[in-house]
């Protein structure tokens, strides 16, 4: 799974950080980066894009299954 933040999007809100503090951060100017992405945190990930509340974050499956 990829992830893809929309930097226009994103109001820095800080969702992402509470939902997978392992996963996102907020960068200088407030708005979300990845950290790294596991998927151990698949499910704090797949919360943090739906609780973002401008819909910032893209969750991209990957075709390999």
């Amino acid at each position: 799974m990829a992830i893809r933040i929309d930097r226009e999007r994103c109001m820095g809100s800080g969702s992402c950080q509470f939902h997978a503090p392992a996963t996102f951060d907020l960068d200088d100017e407030c708005k979300a980066v990845v950290l790294r992405a596991s998927r151990d945190e698949e499910r704090a990930i797949r919360n943090a894009a739906e609780g973002c509340p401008t819909r910032a974050i893209e969750l991209v499956e990957d075709s390999a299954g």
